[in-house]
């Protein structure tokens, strides 16, 4: 569903991703790798919002532009930022986004259930703390039911009945031909349910592949 090509991101001399392939299928895929990886600025590549140095993503078979609508409806995406309106209260940012992509207004109420923001609907987003923010911007990733979801650090500032909400939501949203891929440092609780997982280290894949049957991906040679 994602193709990942010779993919190369470099901020000056310091190279973020060093031509990596990757090809991943529908499901949920957990991305690990310590801090300076290049998890995050894998997602945010796949998200069209990095451009990258040299290679190319594509979702299912089509390079992905931003300048395309049809694109942009199709991702899900939470980053280290919220990505919230501070001065709008956690319903009205979800009701904007959803009104943005097309999405029924149904959707709001239901994804403030599904992640524990029922009673914080009238909170103004300034005012949430660092976990509720996590989660009302995976709300926010998830109010158009997009085809690709892409969360980094879902988990963080959460304890662990919040987790499990988020999980929860996750799971749910994962029906069949969509595709996530979840960056975090909890590899043990995404591997609880996602189906593959790819391992970077220092801008490179060391090793991708499910769960069932794991397989090396190949590594650029230093």
């Amino acid at each position: 569903m994602i193709a990942v090509e010779s993919l190369t991101v470099a901020f000056g001399r310091t190279i973020a991703l060093d031509a990596i392939d990757l090809e991943i299928s529908a499901g949920i895929t957990g991305v690990f790798g310590p801090n300076g990886s290049g998890k995050s600025t894998l997602l945010r590549t796949v998200a069209g919002l990095q451009r990258p140095s040299a290679g190319t993503v594509m979702i299912d078979g089509r390079s992905f532009s931003l300048r395309d609508e049809s694109f942009r409806r199709r991702i899900g995406y939470a980053g280290h930022e919220a990505g919230l309106y501070p001065h709008l209260t956690v319903a009205e940012n979800l009701k904007l986004f959803a009104d943005l992509y097309g999405a029924p207004g149904a959707r709001v109420g239901e994804l403030l259930a599904a992640v524990g923001l029922s009673d914080r609907a009238a909170t103004y987003a300034r005012d949430l703390s660092a976990g509720l923010k996590r989660r009302a911007a995976v709300a926010r990733a998830l109010v158009h039911d997009p085809d690709v979801l892409l969360l980094d650090e879902p988990y963080a500032n959460l304890d662990d009945d919040a987790s499990e909400m988020i999980s929860v939501a996750i799971r749910s949203w994962c029906t069949a031909g969509k595709a996530a891929l979840i960056a975090t440092h909890g590899a043990k609780r995404v591997k609880a349910y996602a189906g593959g997982g790819i391992i970077l280290r220092d801008g490179r894949v060391v090793v991708a592949g499910t769960y069932g049957a794991p397989r090396r991906a190949r590594v650029k040679p230093s």
